[in-house]
This record gives C-alpha cells, structure tokens and sequence, in this order.
C-alpha cells in the first residue's frame, strides 16, 4: 500500500490515523485485496461492485486476475484501508472515548466561519492544529464505523471545530457555521 499519514478527506483521514494502531499491515498484492474485499462482499458480484462503486462488468474482469487500471487499484486500495481490521480500530476508538480522550486534527484549507449577523471571515487558507473535545471524536468515530458519506463527515468536523476554536475556557462564542472548503492536507492523531 502507498500509505501516507494524511489526507484531504476526512474519511481517508480517520482511515490513516487508525492506521497507526494496525498489529500488521493489510494485504499489498492485488490478488490478495480482491481477495480479502471478496471474504467482505462474500463472493457478492453486485456488492463487490458497489464497494468499489465500478461497473459489474469491470469486476468480472477483476475477479478472473486482471490487472487493475489504477483508478480501480485506487478504489480497491482505499476500500481495503477502510475494512482492515475493525475490532483493532473499535478498540483504539473506545480507549479514546472511554478516557475522554483528545483528538487532535490538523489542516491546510480555506477555513472561516458565519455568525448570525453574516460572514464575519471570509474563508481564507489557513493551517490550523486544534484538539477536538468530547463528544466530537466519538461522533466522529461513530459515524466512520456507520460508513457515514463524506458529508456527514465533513459536517461534524465543521461543527468539532467550531466548537474548539471558538469556545475558549468555556465561553461559548454565537456561531452558527465553520466553513472548511478545499482541503488539501488533513491528519487525524489519537
């Protein structure tokens, strides 16, 4: 795998921290991916094909040890990345959670931020490193285990945010929204 730390979306983002708690690496030839996705899909052409969101067709050929086009060794990489052992990741999420654990973020991206009397900032390119407090974290996690889509995602990283880089030592700031827009570095740690 051509695994790097970090991101520019959230879910490949939480996918790469839980990286780091992983007891050995998922597998690395293409043949035992597909294998490993298919033990997930249980042999399921259709679910296969939705996993990877490609054409039936294509898995077809992929299932009868074709090499992969690099968009399709992307889609297999990151889905087997996503899958790779679970209980190792719930249990590095609920020792976090458990303990009330930080979970500090990093990014490159245009961050600002709207009040009730309009855009008090206009987003700009900012990197920014914060920890996220309880409950966000748990959401956080909970969601990725849902296999929430990037949106939901990106929305309660919005609203982690605002809530700890606005909310100093408890005084809570009238925001309604932090807007993270073109992200093009994020990394998770925990």
């Amino acid at each position: 795998m051509t695994l790097r730390h970090y991101a520019n979306t959230v879910t490949e983002a939480l996918d790469r921290a839980d990286a780091r708690h992983w007891t050995k690496q998922p597998p690395r030839s293409h043949r035992a991916r597909i294998k490993f996705l298919r033990q997930h899909t249980q042999d399921d052409v259709q679910a296969f094909a939705a996993l990877l969101t490609v054409p039936e067709h294509e898995i077809l050929g992929l299932l009868d040890d074709c090499t992969p086009t690099e968009t399709q060794a992307a889609a297999i990489e990151k889905a087997v990345l996503a899958r790779w052992q679970p209980q190792v990741r719930h249990r590095a999420h609920r020792i976090i959670t458990d303990n009330d654990g930080l979970m500090t973020v990093s990014f490159r991206a245009y961050f600002g931020f709207t009040a009730p009397c309009g855009t008090t900032d206009d987003p700009r390119l900012r990197f920014l490193t914060t920890s996220l407090r309880p409950p966000y974290p748990e959401r956080l996690f909970a969601a990725r285990h849902s296999f929430a889509p990037e949106q939901e995602l990106h929305r309660l990283l919005g609203e982690a945010l605002a809530v700890s880089y606005f909310h100093h030592r408890g005084a809570p700031h009238t925001l309604e929204a932090v807007a993270l827009r073109e992200i093009d570095y994020l990394e998770f740690l925990y």
